[in-house]
């Protein structure tokens, strides 16, 4: 039975703690949050021991697995605390930090101790995007000519979140939610060979981006545009890939659709499995990863990736041109 502690009570750690509740072999130890009725109300729920503060649980708990649900700022300090302890199983909410050099730092710490570190980019793990990535592989798309992935919504009182805070953050919707699309491109299309990106700040008393788009290629020449927004009416998740024999489309807690050169009317793929279930999914895998059973995947170095991506798209926002990489 593996000893599980979350870091960070807020609902991304509800979330973790949700579920490895439903992943054989763990059970939740304790919980980590500076707002102590936070870390009571994960506890109360999912069991173990509250917690202000790491330092006590470490010398309480000795975990085994830890997921790490805090603002990104404080990745690298918390990271560096669970391997000292001895903690090598370790999952890091996305972004893995907030920029290149922090990441590489927090890489280069878990490599010299043999840590096994995933960023948690919880999208590899919806079923659709399973299916998707099974159809490319199979080849019945045929060569992959663009991609489309939009993660928009009407974030109300960003403003006061931390998620808008750069120094906390390390940027604005880019980096929290184009992460995950740069991910998923690079999961779906392949390693990204150049970028070019563009965004607008209309959201009052805002001092990060509230809507962007970053235009990436492939090195295997496809297209796709990731487009990402807090201050959209009538917001929308949903991703389109297009090739030479085929499309696919998903809108998310939607349908998965389907069209081959030739047909005139889409088809709907089934879906089984609840999008909501994609951290227990997430989890699962890394615990099985854990286990040797399976290949990690996505490692620290896709986090790192994603951070280096997402800074040279602001580097193209700054510069005004396409920037290689």
């Amino acid at each position: 039975m593996y000893k599980v502690a979350i870091i960070g009570c807020g609902w991304v750690g509800l979330e973790h703690a949700s579920g490895y509740r439903e992943v054989e072999d763990c059970r939740i130890v304790g919980a980590v949050d500076p707002v102590i009725d936070m870390a009571g109300k994960l506890t109360e729920k999912y069991g173990g021991n509250a917690y202000a503060g790491l330092n006590e649980l470490l010398s309480r708990e000795k975990p085994d697995i830890v997921s790490v649900c805090t603002p990104p700022a404080s990745h690298g300090i918390v990271i560096e605390k669970l391997l000292s302890s001895g903690v090598t199983s370790i999952v890091c909410e996305k972004p893995l930090a907030r920029n290149t050099a922090e990441a590489r730092n927090i890489l280069e710490a878990a490599s010299s101790r043999k840590a096994l570190l995933m960023t948690a980019f919880c999208h590899r793990f919806v079923e659709p995007v399973r299916k998707i990535r099974e159809m490319i592989q199979s080849g019945i798309l045929g060569d992959l000519n663009f991609f489309r992935n939009q993660f928009s919504s009407r974030f109300e009182g960003i403003q006061q979140r931390w998620f808008s805070k750069p120094k906390i953050s390390g940027g604005g919707c880019m980096m929290d939610t184009s992460v995950h699309s740069i991910d998923l491109f690079r999961h779906l299309c392949g390693e990204v060979k150049n970028l070019s990106a563009r965004s607008i700040t209309r959201m009052p008393e805002l001092v990060v981006e509230d809507t962007s788009m970053i235009l990436v290629q492939s090195e295997n020449g496809c297209i796709g545009t990731i487009e990402a927004s807090w201050n959209m009416a009538k917001g929308q998740a949903v991703l389109e890939i297009g090739g030479s024999k085929g499309r696919v489309l998903y809108e998310y807690w939607g349908e998965l659709r389907q069209i081959a050169e030739g047909e005139d009317k889409w088809k709907t793929i089934p879906i089984s499995r609840n999008i909501n279930r994609r951290f227990e999914d997430e989890l699962r895998h890394f615990v099985n990863a854990v286990k040797g059973e399976e290949k990690l995947g996505p490692t620290g170095e896709d986090g790192l990736r994603a951070v280096e991506l997402i800074e040279a798209a602001y580097r193209s926002i700054r510069e005004q041109k396409w920037i290689s990489v």
